[in-house]
């Protein structure tokens, strides 16, 4: 997992191919409306952003989460939360894999990283995060939650 900056985003471009540009359509999107915006610079399915927003829980109400087929970019526009952070390898399995949502979960676990407005964290397939949980007491958030297809063995 990596944490740092907005404007420090740029250290990061050699990371995928897409990643430039992938960053500069999510950050576009924030002051759009909540919902899914697909990127047409790609072909289909190679990047697509969310904007969320929404109330920070408990950790006590979560489950860790991991992406087979893409990396996340979690980008902070307003409020906070803290997401936990964990390898994948030795975790236990809650709910099994869903391929067309690529997602699958796992028993709580984790180091905690709080993550405040002007903030990104990334993520990759072998980084199982719990997001959107309490900073200090409940809170709120808005990001935008940018979806880049990774190669599996990355």
């Amino acid at each position: 997992m990596i944490v740092d900056k907005i404007e420090r985003s740029a250290c990061y471009n050699g990371l995928v191919p897409e990643f430039k540009e992938a960053m500069e359509f999510a950050l576009s999107l924030a002051d759009k409306p909540v919902g899914r915006y697909e990127y047409d610079g790609l072909p289909a399915g190679t990047v697509f952003a969310m904007v969320q927003e929404g109330d920070t829980m408990p950790y006590e109400d979560g489950k860790v989460e991991a992406h087979r087929k893409y990396m996340d970019v979690q980008i902070m526009l307003d409020g906070g939360e803290t997401v936990y952070y964990t390898d994948i390898k030795g975790l236990t399995e809650a709910v099994p894999y869903k391929e067309e949502a690529d997602i699958i979960f796992y028993e709580k676990a984790g180091q905690p990283a709080r993550i405040e407005k002007g903030m990104f964290y990334l993520v990759l397939p072998h980084d199982g995060h719990m997001p959107c949980r309490e900073l200090d007491g409940p809170g709120t958030y808005r990001k935008v939650v940018l979806k880049i297809k990774v190669e599996e063995n990355l």
